[in-house]
């Protein structure tokens, strides 16, 4: 049993690494990573006319959104169940640098990433966007 558990634990967090940021990532090498049709990966303008890729993970809906130069500025990672939004949760807090039980920062060579987990109309989900360069 003890197997079974570690196995869906290190197939989870490598599904979840895989719906990371992407921040500042141009819109084709999200378009390379994500190719492959188990992702889904559609693109389009949202009402405001801000251009967006969305996909497909197995435990949340990954939309990246882009400025006019097609890199990405702007993450959002909807987790598809209370149990993905707990690991999540989890990762993040082992990972990153916990500023409220809602809200971390990734620091990188690219800048501080500011992530959030916003809870708005009974749903969830994680913003993720650059604070500093």
């Amino acid at each position: 049993m003890k197997k079974i558990l570690l196995i869906f634990i290190l197939a989870l967090c490598s599904t979840m690494a895989f719906s990371q940021s992407r921040l500042g990532y141009s819109e084709s090498e999200i378009r390379n990573e994500f190719w492959e049709t188990r992702y889904n990966l559609k693109s389009n303008y949202d009402k405001s006319g801000n251009y967006y890729i969305s996909i497909f993970t197995e435990t949340a809906t990954v939309f990246y959104y882009f400025d006019t130069n097609k890199d990405c500025i702007i993450t959002f990672i909807v987790p598809d169940n209370q149990g993905a939004l707990n690991a999540f949760v989890e990762t993040y807090n082992t990972r990153y640098v916990i500023v409220s039980p809602t809200e971390w920062k990734m620091y990188s060579n690219a800048g501080v990433s500011q992530i959030k987990l916003v809870y708005k109309d009974n749903r969830y989900f994680f913003m993720w966007n650059v604070q500093s360069i």
